[in-house]
């Protein structure tokens, strides 16, 4: 496991909230000491809830405090006044004092619990709208790095082919026939440009596409190795990329190469207008 994948494993929020485990957070602390990046994160997440509380605090309402000791001293007003057992002749109600320390402590205790009721509600909210966001952004972090991650790969592989490409033509035994259009009187474009790579000792063929019209859908570019007069089926060119060095098909002799342009697919013999051509 890499170090991202370690992060976006959810250790940092299990950690910040006190979820984790005694291993997980000896592990976790030794990994922010090591590595600068999962601090980054905590401390990121860490101010991310610091703010997100300040902003999304919830206050009691002014006047409810007031309400709460209105309502207690109503209560502790009718709790004065009991009937005494000791005097049943006179069927009359004595008044005893309510002891201070004890309306007191309720009337505080009482209003305590009803703010850390609000507060801990308030908190929930929080954690849970932080959590929502957190979850959120962190699904995008994931997309975005398995994005940057095909890329880098695709690029590498560019990379390597076009290294493999640039030491192939260096070799002394590659063949470079270049075909202009300027070379084929009837060609519908004469500034079409094509450049065989011809292999003279494996005989493999590769062919670059300098310049040719794109064809419509129906149609489709072929390469032809004239053969003692005769041509040769060479492959179909896939004109997606052409930037790209395109092997075609070996042929192990030849003294012409031409590219005509046919029905997609291809054709077993030449049918629709040359483009280009080159001598060998």
């Amino acid at each position: 496991m890499n170090i991202y994948e370690y992060i976006s494993s959810g250790i940092v929020e299990s950690y910040v909230l006190g979820l984790a485990d005694r291993d997980e957070r000896v592990q976790f602390e030794r990994m922010c000491e090591q590595n600068p990046e999962v601090l980054e994160a905590r401390e990121a997440f860490e101010l991310s809830l610091e703010e997100n509380s300040l902003r999304n605090a919830i206050h009691p309402a002014p006047n409810l405090r007031n309400q709460i000791l209105s309502r207690l001293k109503e209560t502790d007003h009718k709790s004065d006044t009991i009937i005494s057992p000791l005097y049943p002749e006179t069927n009359a109600a004595r008044t005893f004092p309510a002891p201070v320390y004890a309306k007191t402590g309720w009337r505080y205790l009482a209003a305590a619990s009803i703010i850390l009721l609000v507060g801990s509600v308030a908190l929930n909210l929080y954690f849970f709208s932080k959590y929502r966001r957190f979850a959120n952004r962190y699904d995008e972090l994931l997309a975005n790095q398995s994005q940057l991650a095909q890329n880098n790969q695709t690029l590498q592989t560019r990379l390597k082919e076009y290294e493999t490409t640039m030491d192939m033509m260096k070799s002394p035994y590659m063949a470079v026939i270049k075909m202009p259009g300027k070379n084929v009187p009837t060609s519908p474009d004469s500034s079409s440009l094509a450049t065989v790579y011809w292999d003279t000792r494996s005989k493999d063929v590769y062919l670059m596409i300098n310049n040719l019209p794109a064809p419509q859908q129906s149609q489709q570019y072929q390469l032809w190795a004239i053969v003692d007069g005769k041509p040769v089926d060479a492959g179909v060119i896939n004109m997606a990329d052409r930037s790209t060095l395109h092997r075609m098909k070996n042929i192990p002799r030849a003294q012409v190469f031409a590219i005509t342009l046919e029905k997609k697919g291809g054709s077993t013999s030449p049918q629709g207008p040359m483009y280009v051509l080159g001598r060998v």
